[in-house]
Order: structure tokens, then sequence, then C-alpha cells
């Protein structure tokens, strides 16, 4: 039996960080949304071990360090199953790059195996284990507020949004991008930022950028580029680098898309939408 899945990329709109926890995690308050763009996940169950093929890009790690395979171990190891399993992963989404891609490969991956494998496991926790993020792909919602350092999930009910996404081609890691905060700030005023979205009018801050732009200044060139493409509430999503801005149509998005494709060849640049 076999299990296809998207990985979904994800956005923050919006990134408050409160503090730093006794645990050296961050304690977060953001929304995150679901994206129609993501990696592809085949899962099969097989013999005994557990088997990672990876295509679409190179990602340096042995399969053994993947989150996918972390989270099909973990998986198996919960449910003491002697059954194996076969992992093929399709790469679309750069990496290091905030939308969110190994952890929602992890996610897919947990998934797909409670589907293959039910099992009286504690996905939440398998997943907290895994990643901050992974809690939030693990349950595939459409959009939730995260707080805690990311694994307390409230859903949300948010508009239908059209953005553009723009990479330019430069991992930031989540460790140095946390290691660059110089202040904190205050909790989300959410009923405020889902206010603006249906005026395509949010404001919502992202702790994290003004210390990526100050050390990876071509993030704040892509930031300028989404605005000068007439992109509303233009910001880095999570760790960055990748930046995105709203439109107020699938069409206006592909639009200022292949506007940005053309005048920065050498970026990853998307149109995307919610859901």
């Amino acid at each position: 039996m076999t299990v296809q899945l998207t990985a979904h990329a994800k956005v923050n709109l919006g990134l408050s960080l409160l503090g730093r926890r006794g645990d050296g995690f961050h304690e977060i308050d953001t929304v995150m949304v679901r994206l129609d763009l993501g990696d592809q996940l085949t899962v099969a169950l097989g013999a005994p071990g557990v088997r990672l093929r990876v295509a679409g890009a190179e990602l340096g790690i042995p399969p053994e360090e993947n989150l996918v395979y972390r989270a099909a171990e973990a998986y198996l190891g919960a449910c003491s199953s002697a059954c194996g399993v076969d992992l093929t992963l399709v790469k679309h989404l750069p990496a290091a790059a905030g939308l969110g891609g190994g952890s929602s490969d992890a996610g897919a991956t947990l998934r797909a195996l409670a589907q293959l494998r039910p099992a009286a496991v504690d996905l939440a926790a398998l997943a907290a284990a895994l990643g901050s993020d992974v809690p939030f792909f693990a349950r595939d919602l459409p959009a939730a507020r995260a707080t805690g350092r990311g694994e307390v999930l409230t859903p949300l009910e948010l508009p239908p949004l059209h953005l553009v996404l723009a990479n330019p081609g430069v991992a930031v890691s989540a460790r140095d991008a946390y290691g660059y905060v110089a202040r904190y700030g205050g909790p989300l005023d959410v009923p405020a930022l889902v206010a603006g979205l249906a005026r395509y009018e949010p404001d919502y801050p992202n702790d994290l950028e003004p210390g990526v732009i100050a050390r990876v200044p071509v993030v704040g060139e892509v930031l300028a580029a989404l605005r000068g493409a007439g992109l509303r509430g233009v910001r880095m999503s999570g760790s960055g680098s990748t930046c995105f801005g709203l439109a107020t149509s699938a069409a206006a998005a592909a639009r200022a898309a292949a506007d940005l494709a053309r005048a920065h060849p050498a970026w990853w640049v998307r149109a995307a939408k919610t859901g």
C-alpha cells in the first residue's frame, strides 16, 4: 500500500518573539498559513528498516539526518512496528528558506504513516520532538496561530490570499536567524491582523527580519523588489530568506511573479495561494 502526499509550504503572517526560554527555545507568537506549493512525498510500507530517496535537490546530508527519515523512525518506533518503509521525496521548495520545507516533509511523513499503519501514537508529541514547526504540518491545518515554541496551535479561519514568493538563493538557518535577534516584541493582535488581511492592508511584524537583513542584505533587496511590484503586506517569511507579498487576485500575483522572475532570473519566484 502506498500513500502520496504534498508537503505544503507555509508563510508566517507575523512572527513575534516574546523572549528566550529556559530550555533554549524562544517563546513565539505567529500566524502560519498553508500554501498550495510544496514538495511531493511517496510512502510505502516494506521490509524492515527505513529507506529514503531524495530527488530534485542535493541536500548535502546523509539520509539518516533528513527529517523525513527521522520522522519515519520515530513513528515506527513509537508503534513498535516490525514493518519498514520506503520513502521518496521530490523537492520543489528551496532549503533553509523560511517556508517550512523540511518540517513539512516530516509532518507529511507522520500523516502518511498514520494512514498506512494506524496506531495509538501521540502524533503531536512526535511532531514536537522533531521540530517546532512540525506540529503545524502534522495536523495539515490551513491556518493557525502558533504559540509556545510553535507547537501550541489554535486553528484560524482566514480569507483566501494570493501571494508572490521570492527567494534570492541564499540559505538562512533558523539557528542563525534567531541568534541575530536584538530585541523582543509583544503578542500579535490577531483580530486586527485578520481584519487587515481582508482589506489587503495587513500590519504584521517579523522580529527576525531586521537581524537577517543586517547580515544578509540581499533580503532587503527582495523586500524592496516585492514592494516595487505593487504587492502589499510585504514581509520575510519565518527565518528567511524567502519573502512574500500579497496580491489582490490570482492574475495580479501571476503578473507580478512573471515580472520579478524576468528582472531577477537568479531568484526563485512563485505565485501561490493559501488553502
